[in-house]
This record gives C-alpha cells, sequence and structure tokens, in this order.
C-alpha cells in the first residue's frame, strides 16, 4: 500500500473518486513538480515549459495506467525523463553532428532511466527519501516535513538506501 504522506498520493485518491477538484490540484502540483525537475535538466525556459506542458498531458491521458498500490512521484518522473529523452532525441536529428563519439543523449539522461528501477528495490521510505533529496533537489529538513519524519531519520533513510543501491550497483559490477 501506498504512503499518502505525499501529496501527489492523496489527491490522485480523491480524484479517481471523483473530486474535480482534487484532480485540479494533482494537476497544479505536479507542475509544480515537473517545472523544477525539467528545469535542472532543461535551461530554456520555453522548452522547459513545453516539456512540462507534454508530461502533463501524458500524466492526464496515461493516469489509468498508475497502480493505485504505487506511488504517483516515480511514475511522474518517469514520465518526464521520457520526454525529457524524447526532446533530445528530437533535437539531435536537427542539430548538426557533434565530434564523433560524444553522446547525443548527455550521460546524466541515460543514466536517470535506470534510478527507478532501481529505487524499486528499496523499502518506500528509503525510495522516497532519495527521490525527494536527491531526484527532487529537496534539503532533508523539506523532505522530513513532506514525509513527516524528523531530519534525522531522512538522513538516515538516505543513507541507508545509497548504501543499499551501492552494494545492489557492486554486485552487478563483479
Amino acid at each position: 500500500m501506498q504512503d499518502e504522506a505525499d501529496p501527489l498520493d492523496r489527491l490522485i485518491k480523491a480524484a479517481r473518486s471523483g473530486d474535480a477538484r482534487a484532480y485540479h490540484a494533482f494537476l497544479a502540483e505536479a507542475a509544480e513538480r515537473l517545472r523544477a525537475f525539467v528545469r535542472r535538466r532543461m535551461p530554456d525556459a520555453a522548452q522547459m515549459e513545453d516539456i512540462v506542458q507534454q508530461c502533463l498531458i501524458a500524466l492526464h491521458e496515461k493516469r489509468s495506467t498508475l497502480d493505485p498500490a504505487r506511488p504517483v512521484a516515480p511514475w511522474m518522473y518517469t514520465i518526464a525523463r521520457y520526454k525529457l529523452a524524447d526532446h533530445w532525441r528530437a533535437a539531435s536529428r536537427f542539430a548538426p553532428m557533434e565530434a564523433a563519439g560524444e553522446p547525443e543523449v548527455p550521460p546524466d539522461e541515460l543514466a536517470a532511466a535506470d534510478v527507478a528501477q532501481l529505487l524499486q528495490m528499496l523499502p518506500a521510505a528509503q525510495a522516497d527519501a532519495i527521490r525527494m533529496t536527491r531526484i527532487e533537489g529537496l534539503t532533508m529538513e523539506e523532505a522530513g516535513q513532506r514525509a513527516g519524519a524528523s531530519t534525522s531519520a531522512m538522513k538516515v533513510r538516505v543513507h541507508r538506501g545509497m548504501e543499499t543501491l551501492r552494494n545492489s550497483v557492486a554486485e552487478d559490477m563483479e
């Protein structure tokens, strides 16, 4: 069962029950988070806003694919990553070729595609803590307030989750 400490989870649950205001609030909250997420990866404001709008349309059109037992944020950020990848892919078709061997998509965008899958192996509290602090860019204090946990608890969750991920990746590399 998903942790409803995240407002997105509460809002989508209410929206699924027919609350139009909750759905409107869900889209507003999602837009705010998506802007922050995309802004770090897309410095051009006009392109950033286009990608955010594409994400919101995809959220609306694909909302039936969201498992009610799963948190909304990872699903939403996965859609955003795909929209960013689509943008970079389309931009690379029209951009002049750079020096041979340079990737068309920044390496951090390629790596981001694996993050959601890695976070699924963690307990929800650890995955949410990492997502809020490392992906959304919240401070430990802000993340703690959102999760209803102390700053110290958030630090422990992030540390333990990152340690688990490090060990898992190290095992896969061997």
